[in-house]
């Protein structure tokens, strides 16, 4: 009904992920400006309903937060993607060695970059990074990277391993302007993909189906209640 302005950037958000049990504590995946380097890029966290905000991970001036997921059984334990990112007139660069996955397992304190090219994560430099933990499963954690041999990457033992479950171009294409991940929150092999399409998967991303039925050929998020 009413609303209050309280993250005041000059700046894009890709995500915001609420405590599921703590609604006072959130985080912002904040890009930044797409035009230019700024010091504000980075994962914010508020624990006071937005009133203020501390940026708890931040890589460079030149990469962004892309995405934060949360642990739905354990907050403590957070999940976020980054990418560098420029956007000119005339284009965009894409990935670079800011681009990652992190983990954080004391509610943003500190973080852990996962390496690329271990634990089967894609080799080289990354683009853009959407992460999912699956409420239904703190085991299950999807990852969609930009990469050369990027893709849809699942983890079933917490992130202390992944596979690619899926290189179809569909989940690739365009990834500076989808790359979303939405499982469902009681099923974790059920899980949504905004994109030209809005696809889905019942099978924790192996196979994909596209969905009907929806206003515009242009998705870009996903809320389940």
């Amino acid at each position: 009904k009413t609303w209050r302005h309280t993250l005041k950037l000059r700046a894009a958000v890709g995500h915001i992920a609420v405590d599921p049990f703590d609604a006072s504590v959130a985080y912002a995946a904040v890009l930044g400006s797409p035009f230019k380097a700024g010091a504000e890029r980075g994962v914010g966290r508020t624990r006071d309903t937005g009133a203020t905000w501390q940026q708890v991970l931040k890589v460079d001036a030149d990469t962004g937060a892309s995405d934060i997921s949360i642990d739905s059984n354990n907050p403590r334990i957070l999940w976020a993607g980054t990418w560098q990112a420029r956007r000119a007139p005339w284009g965009l660069h894409s990935g670079g060695p800011g681009s990652g996955l992190w983990r954080s397992a004391d509610g943003g304190d500190s973080w852990t970059r996962l390496p690329a090219g271990e634990k089967g994560l894609p080799t080289g430099d990354w683009g853009k990074v959407g992460v999912a933990v699956s409420p239904a499963d703190s085991e299950r954690i999807y990852a969609l990277i930009e990469a050369d041999d990027g893709g849809l990457f699942r983890s079933d033992d917490g992130g202390e391993s992944f596979k690619r479950i899926n290189e179809h171009w569909v989940l690739r294409q365009r990834a500076w302007y989808y790359t979303t991940v939405e499982p469902d929150p009681l099923d974790a092999d059920s899980v949504w993909f905004p994109q030209v399409p809005m696809l889905h998967s019942a099978d924790g991303g192996k196979t994909l189906t596209q969905v009907d039925g929806f206003a515009h050929g242009d998705h870009h998020d996903l809320w389940i209640d």
